[in-house]
């Protein structure tokens, strides 16, 4: 998916925002809202993509890797804030900033060279953040439980961090990119004392990074957090 102008996402934000501010309720609740949620993240990523480029640096040189261990840690801790507005009961915007923690990468093996076999230990460290930009479709139930889904786009900065211990040496490399990618989201919404809610949400990611420098990844998280409705 082509990258979102960053500009186009805050000029979109601000219109929304300011359609929310004409768009006042009859109760005094305009439906310009802030909130933060926290949760955990199970992220997808193809290792075989970290595993190959050393391989292929080996092979250059003339020399052999062969990998005998893996481990992959694909939880990780989330956090995403947002602001975002419903000048209509059940369509709004909702802008936010996402970052969906650390995916952690390990593999052990031998290097297979002229003079002679020796172990190898790499390790992967992928992390994305940024912002993103989404439409909000909402269902109230009752007065006070709310179900919505939203339907947007995430402009993430992805680093891949490569770490190499040979012959007691360890060295490390930062490669990152951005990337645009598909965001979809379904949750449920709490409201108390007029302008609270808590709230619960799932949240997918849909392959985020760059296949040609970071590697490809896709995200499932899980949240709860708390938003506040002026």
């Amino acid at each position: 998916m082509k990258r979102m102008n960053l500009g186009y996402l805050c000029a979109v934000a601000v219109l929304g925002a300011a359609m929310c501010v004409r768009a006042a309720r009859a109760d005094g609740v305009n439906g310009l809202y802030f909130g933060g949620s926290f949760g955990r993240s199970q992220n997808t990523y193809d290792t075989a993509f970290v595993d190959d480029q050393y391989q292929q640096a080996a092979t250059a040189v003339g020399d052999k890797l062969e990998f005998d261990s893996s481990s992959t840690h694909r939880t990780a801790d989330t956090w995403w804030a947002d602001v975002g507005c419903l000048p209509w009961t059940y369509v709004g915007f909702d802008a936010s900033f996402i970052h969906l923690g650390e995916l952690t990468h390990r593999a052990g093996g031998t290097l297979h060279s002229s003079t002679g076999d020796k172990p190898v230990t790499t390790t992967a460290t992928v992390t994305s953040h940024g912002p993103a930009l989404a439409l909000l479709a909402r269902l109230p139930l009752t007065d006070s439980l709310d179900l919505d889904v939203r339907l947007g786009d995430y402009d993430a900065k992805t680093a891949l961090t490569h770490g190499l211990l040979f012959q007691s040496k360890y060295t490390a490399s930062v490669q990152s990119a951005n990337s645009s990618s598909l965001l979809v989201s379904a949750g449920a919404a709490y409201t108390f004392a007029g302008h609270w809610s808590v709230r619960l949400d799932y949240l997918r990611i849909n392959r985020a990074g760059n296949g040609n420098t970071v590697g490809n990844y896709s995200a499932n998280v899980a949240t709860a957090g708390a938003a506040f409705t002026f």
